[in-house]
């Protein structure tokens, strides 16, 4: 059952919500057990805030750190409500929102690939919190986020 919601979850996220795409989104890892959840993404034209410099924009690195710590999210919410049947649990992840996020942009966006990173604060039945790392392929932390979800 497990990893018929995790698959769940990353079927949501790869392929019904159009604007990952865009991003050009690939999940690397969710953590059913910790609730970490790993995303990466290549620099691409489209995704250029400032092209004079060629960085990534802003409003991606904010839109990847909320997709991540949602992913984070939506693995407590299965595990919180693991002996529910799955249907009941797939309502709940679509009907997950964010509560708030807070983004510190810490350096520009310059890269070729960028990997993010969101770590559980607290997962309870009704409100998640994760701490969320942007770093480009250099390992150098571009943008770092705290965000809250409201599950189902």
């Amino acid at each position: 059952m497990i990893e018929s919601v995790i698959d769940r979850i990353k079927e949501y996220y790869l392929e019904l919500l159009p604007f990952n795409k865009v991003l050009g989104i690939e999940i690397i890892s969710l953590d059913y057990e910790t609730g970490e959840a790993v995303t990466c993404f290549d620099m691409k034209h489209d995704l250029i805030g400032n092209s004079a410099h060629g960085i990534l924009h802003g409003g991606v690195t904010a839109s990847v750190i909320d997709l991540t710590g949602g992913l984070s999210a939506l693995v407590s919410c299965a595990r919180f409500n693991l002996d529910e049947p799955v249907e009941v649990i797939e309502k709940k992840l679509t009907s997950s929102a964010t509560i708030d996020m807070r983004v510190d942009y810490l350096r520009p966006g310059r890269g070729k690939r960028f990997t993010c990173t969101s770590r559980l604060i607290r997962a309870g039945s009704r409100i998640v919190v994760s701490k969320i790392d942007l770093e480009n392929e250099k390992q150098i932390t571009i943008a770092t986020g705290t965000a809250s979800y409201l599950i189902g």
